[in-house]
């Protein structure tokens, strides 16, 4: 999330703009107000990785991603 929570999150490009994420978050509970787990689309990159059986090369590529891991 692009926020102040992490110093220089908010600038980061790998960070998700918060206001996309709560629109995204928003419309999903209203679309799906039965659904027992609310998921963006960036997130299921890493939350099914387990699942494809890559779940250690998600992980390596998202940290790899992040500006606070260099």
């Amino acid at each position: 999330m692009a926020t102040d929570l992490v110093p220089g999150q908010r600038e980061s490009s790998f960070a998700m703009p918060l206001e996309e994420f709560v629109a995204e978050v928003v419309t999903l509970i209203e679309t799906q107000p039965d659904a027992r787990e609310i998921q963006d689309e960036r997130v299921k990159f890493l939350r099914y990785g387990e699942a494809r059986g890559d779940y250690d090369e998600t992980v390596a590529a998202v940290n790899h991603l992040d500006p606070h891991g260099k």
